[in-house]
């Protein structure tokens, strides 16, 4: 509520850039961080102010902490009101986000795959696209597990239900039974889907919840190729089935390079420990396996996407260590994660990006 107060009472420009402020201050107090002038802090203004007149410093006394004197930290307003909308423009955004709609755009075997759906209020659908007999459907699906979740206007993991098969029917952890009406009654626009059962790698950090790499894929102006520029593994809070942050759930970065895994685990106000549902990162280090396949899974989709350049992308892992792409995000990249674990979400692309965004104003 106080958002949308303020956003009316000054415009969404203004807003962004006061709550931003507020918000990065506050966590330099819950982090114990001095708020006052950083090395390096001037070089950062001057860059970000080609984009935008007025810059926020907080952003980069906070994360020049764990990302050193680095320039290229991205104000969290500049990146949502400038970047995103620059290189991926917000007319094409409600098609290419909707769930429904990824498999027009990828092959099958990138995806998990679809049972049911539905589009814009209408009937109940089969993956093809034509009308189904929800009970028929259910009954002669083999999945142990489905996914159910909304399609379109997903955030933060809200509305995703998980559907265990049991005597021949999917019940919910509530004993709720998946039904036709229940799918009519989940919205105008959601997407059942084969629950991905994941690698043992990727089981051991929450056992509840799938765990899944964010990594960002930005299609360079310059030679039109896909670069993956930052990761991070999201891992969930045992007994939770989502593994948002903002579910409790915790994230550590990944060396976009070779795979391997930072040595903390943080939360959403960047608290940090090597500990997180039993396992110490602290003890051993960690490399995701099929660390290249994932890359060369990311950089696939975003050659696909055309008219959008930058793309965060969540990937599972099965259990035959086979990528599968669970979503992809066009906008409201949360930027901290990468910040968090000392990474600038456009790496060394970010000049690059400022110059081609300064020539298009």
């Amino acid at each position: 509520m106080m958002h949308k107060l303020i956003r009316t009472m000054v415009g969404h420009t203004v807003a962004d850039h006061l709550l931003y402020r507020r918000h990065h201050r506050w966590l330099l107090r819950h982090l114990g961080l001095p708020n006052r002038k950083a090395p390096g802090e001037q070089a950062y203004i001057d860059k970000w102010r080609q984009l935008a007149p007025c810059v926020e410093p907080y952003s980069y006394r906070l994360f020049s902490h764990y990302c050193g004197p680095n320039p290229d930290i991205i104000p969290e307003d500049i990146m949502h009101r400038v970047v995103e909308t620059g290189l991926n423009p917000p007319d094409y955004w409600p098609a290419y986000e909707d769930k429904n709609l990824f498999s027009r755009f990828l092959p099958a075997g990138m995806l998990p795959q679809t049972v049911l759906m539905r589009i814009a209020g209408g009937p109940i659908l089969s993956a093809d696209y034509t009308t189904a007999s929800v009970a028929d459907t259910l009954a002669s699906c083999s999945f142990p597990a489905l996914i159910l979740k909304p399609s379109v206007g997903t955030s933060c993991g809200d509305g995703i239900r998980r559907f265990d098969r049991t005597d021949g029917r999917y019940v919910d952890n509530r004993g709720t039974v998946l039904t036709e009406r229940l799918l009519l009654g989940s919205g105008p626009d959601i997407v059942l889907q084969q629950a991905v059962e994941q690698h043992p790698f990727m089981q051991q950090f929450c056992t509840s919840a799938l765990s899944t790499l964010r990594l960002v894929a930005y299609r360079s102006v310059n030679d039109n190729l896909p670069h993956v520029t930052a990761a991070i593994l999201r891992v969930g809070r045992e007994g939770s089935i989502v593994d948002n942050i903002s579910a409790g759930g915790r994230f550590v970065g990944v060396d976009i390079d070779t795979g391997r895994l930072g040595t903390e685990f943080i939360g959403r106000y960047g608290d940090r420990s090597p500990q997180w549902n039993g396992t110490d990162l602290a003890a051993r280090r960690l490399t995701v396996p099929a660390w290249d396949d994932i890359r060369a899974l990311a950089l696939q989709v975003a050659a696909r996407i055309p008219h959008h350049r930058l793309l965060a992308l969540d990937i599972a892992l099965d259990t035959s260590g086979t990528p599968i792409l669970v979503e992809y995000n066009i906008g409201g990249f949360t930027t901290y994660f990468f910040h968090f674990t000392g990474q600038t979400v456009l790496g060394p692309y970010t000049d690059e990006v400022i110059g081609e965004l300064r020539r298009a104003k």
